[in-house]
């Protein structure tokens, strides 16, 4: 639902105390549990490395408390063993893909999604313009200065905003992220050679992203 069919929601009416009900629309994305599951394993599998090199580690020992069980042992070589806490594994991937909306007013799960996802545009887009446009602190000395900087920051955001619905449309979030993509672009390289103008092959990805925002080929 809503150009991702990985989503599936329902939505039950719910009491919520001096009758009145409310609409609780819950959902379940399988792609974001998958990537949640696989992202802690790894993270578990690098502390019990990190252990096993130096169980002392203090950059690491709330995290080895939390996840690993560490016990002294005379008949490992290291002389401890390390194993680990599954039930805690288990019971932080239980949430992992869920999410829960709650409303007064919206019956529909994919119209309560649709707001939902609206906003968090919004969210998202003062916090690029604070962070990926480098506005977090306007460092000025002037309202003259600050307001032409702002103007500029506010065009930048025109212009993330209008990648970010790209990406969405042609479904370049399920392979990138915008810094991702970014970065890729960035490994596009020229050369000139006796006053002629080589370009790089474009990778498969480059050429994606081309094909994408309809940019014709540079070559």
């Amino acid at each position: 639902m809503s150009g991702d069919n990985s989503i599936r929601g329902v939505t039950k009416l719910r009491a919520w105390g001096n009758g009145k009900n409310l609409y609780t629309h819950i959902f379940f994305n399988a792609l974001k549990a998958g990537r949640e599951k696989e992202a802690l394993y790894t993270h578990v599998a690098s502390l019990v490395n990190l252990a096993e090199n130096d169980v002392n580690n203090k950059d690491f020992q709330k995290d080895f408390q939390k996840y690993l069980m560490i016990r002294s042992s005379s008949k490992a070589t290291t002389g401890y063993t390390i194993n680990i806490r599954e039930d805690v594994v288990e019971r932080e991937l239980e949430t992992a893909g869920w999410m829960v909306l709650i409303s007064n007013h919206v019956e529909n799960c994919r119209q309560a999604l649709g707001i939902y996802r609206a906003k968090d545009v919004v969210e998202k887009g003062f916090l690029r313009l604070k962070n990926s446009t480098s506005l977090y602190r306007l460092r000025v000395h002037s309202q003259n200065s600050m307001l032409n900087k702002l103007l500029v920051g506010f065009f930048s955001l025109i212009l993330l905003s209008h990648i970010n619905k790209l990406m969405l449309d042609k479904e370049l979030y399920r392979k990138m992220t915008i810094k991702e993509m970014l970065l890729i672009l960035k490994k596009l390289k020229i050369q000139y050679v006796n006053g002629h103008r080589i370009l790089f092959p474009l990778t498969k990805e480059q050429k994606d992203i081309f094909d994408a925002f309809s940019l014709a080929d540079p070559m």
